[in-house]
């Protein structure tokens, strides 16, 4: 039996923060503790979890085809219909985007990604990719605490009573914490001061939304590289969709990304608090004043990045994964010019 070097509590109540711990705990053998509210059926998860995200550097491209297929296969040991394969749109309107968009494309060739031609239409010039994975993280949620309990992994609903120390390790009642992961945003920014969290993100207000079931389209799923809105559609026919709403046009962000015609029933609407790196990458890593293990800016890959993530954070990963992490290190100066990728803040005059 591998011994348990470490006990490492993650913090978080995303499904992304439940299967990262749950990953830790079985396939690393670490003690593991995950300080989380309890679940909520009825929360709105505006948000896909997908096997694509529009990146735009080579080594992202990589790290996503090499990992894509074994965490579809360890994701559905817990979920077993958890993907489903589908086709998404990904959408530029402005010069800078049409310019990242073909980068993509040209990725995507190089890469032997199945993608469609770029074509215009009047919303934008567009590319269509196939054999994109949609995962279904509500099934996951359902099936987590089972699994979680099985793995061993202790479950706290309350976070009264953490310390946590300058070094990132922590003390929770009589329980001495090797280590503290935050790891979703509402972690983050409940547990880091403003000042800490500006050095590596930015904090974004969005909203998301449900809509009643909608017959499916040509595609189940989209991105608006302009604005970083975002949609996928359930087997059920549900959409959901997330857009920024600093202005209150999140409404109408999403429905330019939707380009639906009649435009689907409002069923539910949610307020979102989001960070994002300031050069667009994912961060991963100790901070760089309180040396806390955060996790943040993985977007639509979270679930996808999952196993790869813990196999960091257990000291597993060497190599190419071993670089890569290193490279999105949370500590480092940003922008992080080897790892920045195209995103909607960096358009010019901002996000549209």
């Amino acid at each position: 039996m591998t011994e348990q070097v470490k006990t490492i509590a993650v913090v978080g109540a995303s499904p992304f923060a439940w299967l990262l711990a749950g990953l830790l705990a079985s396939d690393h053998s670490r003690a593991i503790v995950l300080l989380s509210p309890p679940a909520n059926p009825y929360a709105l998860r505006a948000l896909p979890s997908l096997s694509f995200a529009p990146v735009t550097r080579p080594e992202t491209w990589s790290i996503l085809l090499n990992h894509t297929r074994p965490a579809l296969r360890r994701l559905s040991r817990i979920v077993p219909t958890i993907g489903e394969r589908i086709d998404i749109r990904v959408l530029a309107r402005s010069a800078e985007a049409i310019v990242a968009l073909s980068h993509m494309r040209h990725s995507a060739q190089g890469f032997r990604y199945p993608a469609d031609p770029i074509e215009k239409d009047a919303n934008g010039t567009f590319m269509g990719l196939r054999d994109v994975r949609l995962i279904d993280a509500a099934a996951l949620y359902r099936a987590s605490p089972s699994w979680l309990a099985a793995a061993n992994v202790a479950v706290l609903n309350s976070l009264d009573g953490l310390k946590i120390r300058r070094d990132g390790s922590a003390q929770f009642g009589t329980t001495s914490i090797d280590q503290v992961i935050l790891a979703d945003d509402t972690a983050i920014m409940e547990w880091l001061d403003a000042d800490e969290i500006s050095k590596f993100a930015r904090i974004e207000h969005w909203a998301g939304i449900e809509t009643a079931p909608q017959r499916p389209g040509r595609y189940r799923a989209g991105f608006d590289l302009d604005t970083g809105t975002v949609f996928a559609q359930s087997g059920d026919g549900t959409i959901r969709a997330a857009a920024r709403n600093d202005d209150g046009r999140a409404l109408d962000r999403i429905a330019d990304c939707l380009s639906l015609d009649p435009a689907p029933r409002l069923a539910a609407r949610t307020s979102l608090t989001r960070l994002f790196s300031h050069d667009g990458a994912p961060v991963l890593g100790p901070t760089r004043r309180d040396k806390i293990f955060v996790v943040a800016g993985l977007g639509t890959l979270d679930l996808i990045l999952a196993p790869l993530i813990a196999g960091i954070i257990a000291e597993q990963a060497s190599g190419v994964e071993a670089e890569w992490a290193v490279a999105h290190g949370t500590n480092l100066r940003q922008p992080r010019r080897e790892v920045a990728e195209f995103h909607p803040g960096l358009v010019a005059g901002g996000v549209q």
